[in-house]
């Protein structure tokens, strides 16, 4: 007998669903079915036929949606949001109609009308993590949209979804992020303020990505030794990379005056830069120039770039404070390259990142001894295998965080996020008296190092100065607004809350750190911690769930050792939630 050919095609995939729509049929059946289909009537339908969409079903709250083309899919998903976000405007918060949605390139199983697969399976699982009123794309939709839409969508990394083998790359459109509870408008500090955008990669070769951002890191540290300048963090700044940005925009997003952009072109041994220096509030060019140099000059010319930017931007520049912070030695760049490829996996979140930073720095270590940045970040990888509970000896791992730690401040006494790592160390070894000067230390050496201030209000919240601690944790979130790291920021104001007895409070911020990264493990315990407190036994114990499938061992030890109170009240409250929550010994 001879199987039955079937029919596949790649499409792109949009899945839709309403958010929250038992609750809104059981407070109003009829007046919820009239405000969908007058949504489907007004926005949903005709956003689908100007981008040539094809209505494949419809699944009561939800739509399935095929696109010959990902910009369109994409297009119209973004065109969906606002519209939907437009027409709800007017109404109660408690009778909105709001919509997740997911898209997806993949290839269908085509049968009849319907389509199916994984491809419509990982639609659908995108559209789950999605934000309410927000967009969530695969990454292979993201390769293909990257430069030809006018929407921001940022790096989620490898999420595990229901039913699908491999963890899915995952963006979601900027747009759509929720603002933190206490989020404002960013004014403009009272010093020079500047954000160094990633530069452009023109070469051949998509591998220099990682040797562009290593030009644009290096401007962003060398600025960040003026006390006078006030210097958005490489985490933030990078948000923008792979976009096409308007500079003004960007400018306003951040809070500050100036943005310096650029490329790099990098053939054989020579590479040629250009940067420009642009004034978004006078809206003016300040300064621009060329660099054709051979690759050992390169460090030379990253010095060249920051005192011309520090001479035209801020007035009362000092030559020697200039003179100081110039580079000492110069670092061999293979090393330097691996570096700064590790250093993005250490600012994701999965076992894997953590295993695939520590091997390149092993290797930049190799090639450079004497590389402080490196070391210091090698240290982070073992300090999380000890919090999280990813190595089979614990002891030997906080042993190496510490021991690295040291080792990257003893050879640079002047690097600030050595001790900042140093005084994590510390800090997670139970002794927190150590931890602050090292930390304090770490913001004397660089006051625009945004993670040096959150591990200090992260320590000054243990000690139980809630809050000291949260005007520190605060001063963080303003150096980077955007930063990849900032739900471990969020997931610390849960937990001053939390020690303040302002259980509301824990519960909105624990939310804010998980919609910022769903994939973190730590912000579901503070999600439990604060539902037992309210009486949400319900959702408490959902929280204890997921912990403990994103958690290698999952238990009440595990818990104080990511959260070392030093009080016994505030550890006792804290773990008491979590055990009243389910969360076994």
């Amino acid at each position: 007998m001879t199987q039955a050919r079937v029919e596949r095609r790649l499409a792109a995939i949009l899945a839709a669903d309403v958010v929250g729509y038992s609750r809104l049929m059981g407070a109003d059946e009829a007046g919820t079915l009239a405000r969908l289909q007058a949504l489907r009537a007004e926005a949903v339908d005709p956003a689908i036929a100007e981008h040539n969409g094809r209505m494949v079903k419809l699944m009561g709250d939800g739509a399935l949606v095929e696109f010959g083309s990902v910009v369109d899919a994409v297009a119209c998903a973004v065109a969906v949001q606002n519209a939907v976000a437009e027409a709800g405007g007017e109404l109660p918060a408690d009778q909105r109609i709001v919509f997740r949605i997911g898209v997806n390139l993949g290839d269908v199983i085509v049968e009849g009308d319907d389509i199916y697969g994984d491809g419509v399976n990982v639609a659908s699982r995108l559209q789950e993590i999605a934000e309410p009123g927000g967009v969530c794309i695969s990454g292979s939709v993201f390769e293909q949209i990257k430069g030809k839409l006018d929407a921001a969508f940022d790096d989620m990394g490898a999420q595990d979804v229901k039913n699908i083998a491999e963890p899915v790359r995952a963006y979601r459109w900027a747009g759509c992020l929720t603002a933190p509870p206490v989020a404002a408008s960013l004014a403009l500090p009272n010093k020079p303020s500047i954000a160094v955008l990633p530069f452009d990669n023109m070469s051949d070769d998509p591998a220099q990505e990682f040797f562009a951002d290593g030009i644009a890191e290096d401007i962003i540290a060398a600025l960040s030794r003026f006390h006078w300048f006030f210097v958005i963090s490489r985490n933030s700044s990078f948000t923008y990379k792979g976009k096409a940005v308007d500079v003004k925009q960007a400018a306003r997003e951040l809070g500050v005056q100036y943005v310096l952009e650029g490329s790099v072109r990098k053939a054989g041994e020579r590479v040629r830069i250009t940067a420009q220096l642009i004034d978004a509030v006078g809206d003016h060019h300040v300064w621009a120039e060329r660099y054709d140099r051979v690759l050992e000059d390169i460090f030379a010319v990253q010095d060249e770039i920051t005192q011309s930017i520090v001479g035209k931007v801020a007035p009362e520049f000092l030559d020697a404070e200039m003179q100081r912070a110039r580079r000492k030695e110069v670092p061999r760049l293979d090393a330097w390259e691996l570096v700064t490829r590790a250093h993005w996996h250490v600012t994701q979140f999965s076992k894997e990142d953590n295993v695939e930073a520590r091997s390149l720095l092993l290797k930049a270590v190799e090639l450079d001894p004497e590389t402080s940045f490196g070391l210091a970040d090698l240290s982070f990888t073992y300090l999380r295998d000890w919090v999280y509970g990813l190595s089979d000896d614990q002891e030997h791992a906080m042993a190496k965080a510490i021991g690295i730690a040291e080792r990257a401040v003893a050879i640079n006494p002047r690097d600030a996020y050595a001790h900042a790592l140093l005084g994590a160390a510390a800090l997670y070894s139970g002794r927190h008296d150590d931890a602050v000067p090292h930390l304090e230390q770490a913001i004397t050496l660089n006051p625009n190092a945004p993670h040096a201030y959150s591990i200090l209000g992260r320590t000054q919240i243990y000690l139980g100065e809630s809050e000291r601690g949260l005007e520190t944790v605060n001063r963080a979130i303003r150096l980077s607004p955007r930063d990849p790291m900032i739900t471990l920021w969020f997931g610390i104001q849960s937990v001053a809350a939390f020690m303040d007895e302002r259980y509301d409070d824990a519960l909105d911020w624990a939310k804010s750190a998980i919609r910022a990264q769903p994939q973190r493990n730590t912000a579901y315990l503070d999600l439990a911690a604060a539902c037992a407190r309210l009486g949400k036994a319900e959702e408490a114990a959902e929280a204890v769930a997921t912990f403990e499938r994103l958690t290698v061992n999952p238990s009440l030890d595990q818990a104080a050792r990511i959260h070392p109170f030093t009080r016994a009240v505030d550890r006792e409250r804290y773990l008491g939630a979590l055990r009243k929550a389910g969360l076994a010994e």
